[in-house]
């Protein structure tokens, strides 16, 4: 047998035992089961946000054999296994659930599942009343979401934290050592009205920026520096190797600029390596010109 960790690669042996009881309906046990998961491999699950009017499916395909928790849920919700055998806390106790089948459940809940020899389609599904496409929106009205992320954006975020560390490595400097000279004041400036970017809590680290509207690839998202002066879009945005924007130098001014297309509430992410070239014509060793 074959088993993966939240959302983690596979491996052979399970290091604890996943017990199928009535135990694992607490949120303080499932919150535990999450701890020990983050510290493995991430599984490949894969998220589809289905917006119909009224209504937003949350559509995840988990592989087989993979053990996962989700978000405690704010609002009730229904959910609809459309794939496939796994063994998950209900309102009524665990139960091992067969597709297909259909059934409610209440706020409050944050499940624990353990998935059999076949992949499953699980599917939550919400009335969303304001039709709201806003997903940071939607998982901050739905969910009480934990610090590691949700599902698709959880593996993104041990990424960039990993990189970051690889890129603190390179540049010869300690997180204390950074900080010192990133949190200096003195060449702070606000952000130009009318920009559509906020400061938000950010799961990759403290707070970051988020887009509030949709930007096309080359578009000009925000300044990062103005007259040799930072703003919040050189202060605040945060390190992802994944990234969707890059800076580009326009004068002695930096924009940071849409690298693929960014929605509303996605959170704006730079490779600190591209902007070590642009700010200061710095290559970083391994790296190419």
């Amino acid at each position: 047998m074959k088993i993966t960790y939240g959302k983690g690669f596979e491996v052979k042996k399970s290091p604890f035992s996943f017990d199928l009881t009535s135990e694992m309906c607490t949120v303080g046990k499932v919150r535990a089961l999450e701890k020990e998961l983050l510290k493995m491999p991430q599984a490949n699950i894969v998220t589809e946000h289905l917006f119909m009017d009224g209504v937003y499916e949350r559509k995840i395909t988990i592989p087989a054999w993979t053990v996962l928790t989700g978000a405690e849920h704010k609002s009730d919700y229904r959910v609809r296994l459309e794939k496939g055998t796994i063994a998950v806390n209900t309102d009524d106790g665990v139960k091992v659930l067969t597709a297909p089948c259909e059934f409610s459940a209440k706020a409050g809940m944050q499940r624990a599942g353990r998935v059999f020899d076949d992949e499953v389609v699980w599917v939550d599904i919400y009335d969303n009343p304001d039709n709201c496409t806003d997903m940071a929106i939607l998982e901050d009205r739905l969910y009480v979401v934990p610090e590691c992320g949700l599902a698709d954006s959880r593996t993104e975020v041990q990424k960039a934290k990993i990189d970051y560390g690889a890129f603190l490595h390179q540049i010869g400097m300690t997180q204390d050592e950074l900080d010192k000279i990133v949190l200096i004041e003195h060449d702070l400036i606000d952000m130009p009205d009318n920009t559509a970017v906020e400061l938000r809590d950010s799961p990759i680290h403290g707070k970051g920026l988020f887009a509030t509207k949709n930007f096309e690839v080359g578009e000009v998202v925000c300044p990062g520096r103005l007259n040799g002066k930072r703003t919040p879009g050189g202060r605040f945005i945060n390190h992802s190797l994944n990234c969707n924007i890059k800076p580009e130098k326009q004068g002695d001014d930096i924009y940071a600029v849409a690298s693929r297309k960014i929605n509303a509430g996605d959170e704006l992410l730079v490779d600190y390596r591209a902007s070590m070239r642009v700010n200061f014509g710095l290559v970083l060793q391994g790296e190419m010109p």
